[in-house]
Parts: C-alpha cells; sequence; structure tokens
C-alpha cells in the first residue's frame, strides 16, 4: 500500500521475469489464499511494518480507539474510499503507460495523480496523520481508517474461515474485549448478545481473547 509504485509498469516490467511472475502469484494467488484461509492477521499482525509500529510506538495508545457507530460508519466509508482511489491511480498509470506517448496531455495529468497519490495517502494520510493521531485516535490509526491492503484483506476474510467464536451465555460485561480493541472493534456487544462474528477491521491480535477473564472469546479459522 506504501509502495504503490511497484505496480507501475515502468518498474515492474524492468524486473527479471521470475520475480515478475513471484509478484503476481504473490499479489494476486497467495494473499488472497492466505487470506481466506488465515484472516488478515497473516499480513496485518504478523508482516506489516506499520502493524509493528503500532504495536510498538501505538501500544500506550490502545485503548484510545474510538468504539462508536459513528467511528465505525467513518472508517468503512475512509478505507473503501482510499482502496478506490489506490485503484484507480494505478489504472490511470498503466493506460498512461500504454498511450501516454500519443495523449501528452493524457501523461501530464497521470504523472499528476501520482504525485498526490504519493502525497496524501504515502505521506499524509499513513505518516502524519497515521502516527501522528496515535495519542487521540488509538494506535493503527492508518491501518483501520486508510490502509487499501487492509480494505482488500477486510473483504477476503469477510468471506473467508477467521471469525472469533463466542461461548454463550459466559459473558459477564467486563468490557475488557472492547476497551483493548486496537481497531476499535466493541466486542463486548458480539459477547453479550452470543453471537461469534467476523469483522473486516479485525487484525486477529488475539488481545480481547488474552484480556478476558472467563476465556470467552476464541480466535478460529473454521
Amino acid at each position: 500500500p506504501l509502495k504503490i509504485e511497484y505496480f507501475y509498469p515502468s518498474v515492474i516490467l524492468q524486473q527479471p521475469f521470475l520475480i515478475l511472475a513471484w509478484s503476481f502469484l504473490g499479489s494476486l494467488v497467495a494473499f488472497p489464499l492466505l487470506a481466506y484461509l488465515l484472516g488478515k492477521r497473516f499480513y496485518c499482525s504478523w508482516i506489516c511494518g506499520c502493524g509493528g509500529l503500532a504495536n510498538t510506538a501505538g501500544e500506550p495508545f490502545r485503548h484510545l480507539s474510538s468504539k462508536s457507530a459513528t467511528a465505525w460508519r467513518i472508517e468503512q466509508v475512509s478505507i473503501h474510499t482510499v482502496l478506490v482511489v489506490a485503484v484507480a491511480t494505478t489504472a490511470i498509470v498503466w493506460v498512461n503507460w500504454a498511450v501516454g506517448k500519443q495523449h501528452p496531455a493524457f501523461a501530464a495529468f497521470a504523472f499528476q495523480v501520482q504525485e498526490w497519490y504519493g502525497f496524501v495517502v504515502g505521506a499524509m494520510l499513513s505518516g502524519v496523520l497515521g502516527v501522528g493521531l496515535y495519542p487521540l485516535m488509538g494506535t493503527r490509526v492508518w491501518c483501520r481508517f486508510f490502509c487499501p491492503m487492509a480494505a482488500l484483506l477486510g473483504l477476503i476474510q469477510k468471506l473467508g474461515r477467521f471469525r472469533i467464536s463466542v461461548k454463550r451465555d459466559m459473558c459477564i460485561a467486563c468490557g475488557n474485549c472492547s476497551t483493548y480493541c486496537e481497531m476499535g472493534i466493541d466486542v463486548r456487544l458480539y459477547a453479550m448478545a452470543n453471537r461469534s462474528f467476523t469483522r473486516a477491521a479485525c487484525v486477529g491480535c488475539g488481545l480481547c481473547a488474552h484480556v478476558c477473564p472467563r476465556g470467552v472469546l476464541r480466535l478460529e479459522n473454521k
């Protein structure tokens, strides 16, 4: 998500064939398959550097993530908007590679789109806001509200095997699970309703299950 230029033909077509093939297999086959089987946690919790920063520098602010319905609605709009922008930017660059020499005006437009994506998404959303808002909005601001990779993997996760299962009639509504959820999910709401669930935002960190005093929650790949 932060190195979108890796999808630009001017970069990727300069690579050896094996690297090119590996890139497409990883992006279009392996990652979706892993997300289907394991949920997005394989990337967001185990691989991603932004997630690593959030779980170290941002850890003291984990409890500040808003659990309100309004925050959830804003999250759904903002993160999918950035995903659409990322896909559109990549498409514009590929079209420019194909026809840019014959259409100088479109080529200039495509370069402007690249620059604006790099500034708005790569610098402002992921850097300045994504990290700077830790003390105000909790950790994983970038992951929750803006990351296009998280949005894409979250859509696959909703269709996949990963879920958080709830033991029936065991929740005592202590609220520890919701308090410590870094993605702003009101886990207690599901636990009190005896509802096992899959949320696209969940990165599978497992802390909700860890802090539950009665072992009500469990991360599963069903």
